[in-house]
This record gives C-alpha cells, sequence and structure tokens, in this order.
C-alpha cells in the first residue's frame, strides 16, 4: 500500500547539485530538480522524529522505542522504506516522467502543453548491425526528432495506446531563480561575513498552482498534514495526504522508473534508455559529515527488467 502526500513549499527550495563550492575554485552551483527521492525520505524521517518529540542526539544513540525504529530504521542506516517520485501536481493532474525511448518531431511552438505524436524506439533486428549492447539497441524511425525523456506526461496518458499524448517540459512547473549572499567566515566564532567573498546559487520556484507530490511505501506515524524542512537552507512547506493515486501498467515488457535508480551493477546490465547520470550524496545526521557520492539513472529510465517496485511497466 502506498500513502501519497503532495508538498507546498512556502518560498523557493534549493537542492545543490555535485559540484564543490570551495573558494577559488568556483562561487556558483548547479540546481537539482525536482529533488532525489532519498532527500525526500530524509525529510519525511526527520518530520516524524519531530511529531514524536524525539531529540535528535536520542535517536542516534538509539534511544526510542524500537516499534518507531522499525518503522524509519536506525540513525545511520538506510531507511527501511522508500518514495515514490516525486511528481509535479497541476490542477489536481499527476505529472511523470516522459520514457527516454519516446520521441517526437522538434518543435518551436512555446505552448503549456503540447499533444505530441510519440514515436517509440524499438529493438534493431539486423543480423549487419553488431555492438556491444547487442538485442539492447534501440531505433527511433523518423526525421527531425528529438527525445521526450526529461519531460513530463500526464499520469493517465503514460501507458495508453494512443499515439498522441500531453507533453510538458519542466520549465512550465517552476522556473530557476539566482540567489547571491554573502560567504561565512566558518574559522570566526563570531560567524562573521567572509570579506570580499560573494556565492550565488539557483533556487526553484514553483509556478502558480503546481505542487511536488510523491508516494511512501510504508505506514508512517506522521499526521495528515504539517510542515517538512526539504532541501539545503532548511527550506520547509506543507505537506497533506492526497487521496491514493493509481499508478497504471503497460504489457510491453520494457519497464520505467518513477525514482532515480542507483547506479548497481543489476541496473547497469537491464538498462537500455536513459539521461545523463547524475551524482548525489546529502548530509549525514548521524555521522554530521557529508555523505559519498554516488551515481543515479534518472526519472524516465528504461529497463528491460523490472528492477525494483518503483518501475512500471509501459
Amino acid at each position: 500500500m502506498t500513502d501519497w502526500f503532495s508538498f507546498t513549499p512556502q518560498d523557493t527550495l534549493y537542492f545543490r547539485g555535485a559540484e564543490p563550492a570551495n573558494m577559488g575554485e568556483s562561487h556558483t552551483a548547479s540546481m537539482v530538480f525536482p529533488p532525489p527521492a532519498h532527500t525526500i525520505v530524509g525529510a519525511l524521517r526527520t518530520a516524524t522524529l519531530v511529531q514524536q518529540g524525539i531529540a535528535f542526539a536520542d535517536y542516534n544513540h538509539g534511544k526510542c522505542a524500537p516499534d518507531l525504529i522499525e518503522v524509519i530504521g536506525k540513525s545511520g542506516e538506510d531507511a527501511p522504506f522508500s518514495t515514490l517520485g516525486p511528481f509535479f501536481l497541476l490542477e489536481d493532474k499527476a505529472w511523470v516522467p516522459c520514457p527516454f525511448i519516446w520521441f517526437a518531431e522538434k518543435t518551436e511552438k512555446k505552448s503549456n502543453a503540447r499533444r505530441c505524436k510519440i514515436t517509440v524506439s524499438t529493438p534493431v533486428k539486423n543480423s549487419l548491425v553488431k555492438t556491444a549492447s547487442g538485442e539492447k539497441l534501440l531505433w527511433a524511425k523518423g526525421s527531425n526528432l528529438e527525445t521526450l525523456g526529461g519531460n513530463w506526461v500526464r499520469l493517465d496518458e503514460l501507458c495508453t495506446t494512443t499515439e498522441e499524448k500531453t507533453i510538458r517540459s519542466g520549465g512550465e512547473f517552476f522556473v530557476s531563480e539566482i540567489h547571491t549572499g554573502i560567504a561565512l567566515d566558518v574559522k570566526d566564532k563570531r560567524r562573521a561575513a567572509r570579506e570580499g567573498h560573494l556565492y550565488s546559487f539557483v533556487h526553484a520556484r514553483l509556478c502558480e498552482g503546481v505542487k511536488l507530490a510523491f508516494g511512501v511505501d510504508r505506514k508512517l506515524p506522521l499526521n495528515d498534514s504539517g510542515v517538512l524542512k526539504l532541501g539545503a537552507e532548511q527550506r520547509f512547506g506543507e505537506y497533506k495526504k492526497m487521496d491514493a493515486s493509481i499508478i497504471p501498467n503497460g504489457a510491453s515488457g520494457l519497464f520505467m522508473s518513477l525514482s532515480i535508480l542507483a547506479g548497481n551493477a543489476e541496473a547497469n546490465r537491464h538498462c537500455i534508455a536513459t539521461g545523463r547520470i547524475s551524482y548525489f550524496g546529502g548530509w549525514d545526521l548521524h555521522r554530521g559529515f557529508h555523505k559519498p557520492m554516488k551515481g543515479y539513472f534518472p526519472l524516465g529510465s528504461v529497463f528491460d527488467k523490472k528492477i525494483n517496485d518503483h518501475c512500471v511497466e509501459l
């Protein structure tokens, strides 16, 4: 059973990319949006502790009820639950990532939503074509095509057999804002500003009427609504429990990931279409230090095997 939640931030959200922001090397850092699923998992664990009145120090030392530990996991270990998404929510409709095997004709037309005739790439079956990929080599027949990977489609249209589907770009759900601030001298106990140094970061602001939506595959001891701190700079917003969303399924034998997926040996072996690999670390509350970087396949990556429960058959 999956519990679904919406999230409405009070201001912008900021999720850093993998680049270092060291003095003398760079004074900017890229943004990752929507946030990776494990970031939401960490925020939900934190919200659970806050609502249960448990101090972080006590949790780090295992000083809380065993049944709570069973639900959210031990400090310093991976959570025993995961999240699906996040997706965008607009006018009560969920928008999910387009599979990287979808293509459409390029267009210069800019609109809030466009109906596209979808061309699905298929395996190449030609004895003259020999590659290391073997039968995993795909081909999209057509001219002037572009991949729809990285775009978004309405959830209720994901697995329909119609050739045309409603497609939106990420820029129709959020805009980027550059925020510039002072650098702090961390060696100064007064937390004074470092002379002559500014840093710029890119924040994401959801467009009017847009929310984030995500599913949780385990019942958590959370209120139906509350405050969720998400991302850097202690950004926060309101989460609300939603009615259950039905994830459709097709019968193509190909599976698309609805969450980022760690690039382990199994995923690498069965991936047939993907976008740019993303690297994430994050903050380890238990150690009080950064987590090691790990590579992930983006949402919309397609596999010839159901890697986990977050993969839907197309």
